[in-house]
């Protein structure tokens, strides 16, 4: 067990050094997703990685949500983030259950690439300031649409699957009014 463990904190050293580009970033998180797997024997490294991911997402969009509140130009931005806050923040007080649940701590606030899109959001304006929000929303659900389809196909724990197929249905819903308010002038 303290093999197990040093290995998993070595890992975790490890990820700690990558730099913030985003492909590092993903690379730390499956690192970090690998070593809780192992420390967690009922969770896949998919499955983790997916608690990983959708976590500090869900962080994200809660926090775009409320610089857009107030940020927004079009009353039916400002609407979508209220309910990007409502939704994500209901999903992810769920998922951090799951996560303690499964003897796992979910992530406590966005990722480094996440980050960096909310210091450019939180310092845009106008019209612009709708434009590049729904856009990131747009890229954003899509890769989350993907993550969950991953999981509800990869993944081996049954109630992060039941997870990911409870919540899909809301995120492709979040994905379809992304696309329709980003096409709008």
């Amino acid at each position: 067990m303290s093999r197990r463990l040093a290995f998993a904190a070595a890992l975790i050293v490890s990820a700690a050094g990558l730099s913030a580009c985003e492909s590092s970033e993903k690379a730390a998180t499956a690192v970090q997703s690998t070593a809780q797997a192992q420390m967690t024997p009922t969770l896949s490294t998919t499955d983790a990685n997916f608690i990983n991911t959708v976590g500090a997402g869900g962080h994200a969009e809660v926090q775009f949500g409320e610089v857009a509140e107030n940020h927004a130009t079009r009353t039916n931005v400002r609407a979508f983030a209220t309910q990007m806050v409502a939704d994500h923040t209901a999903a992810g007080n769920e998922l951090a259950a799951l996560a303690q649940q499964k003897q796992m701590t979910a992530p406590s606030e966005m990722d480094l690439a996440h980050k960096a899109k909310y210091d450019q959001l939180k310092n845009t304006y106008g019209s612009e300031f709708d434009r590049v929000y729904m856009q990131g929303q747009v890229e954003d659900h899509t890769a989350v649409v993907n993550a969950f389809q991953n999981e509800i196909t990869s993944g081996t724990d049954v109630d992060v699957k039941a997870f990911a197929q409870k919540y899909l249905p809301t995120i492709q819903h979040h994905l379809d009014m992304a696309r329709q308010l980003a096409a709008q002038p």
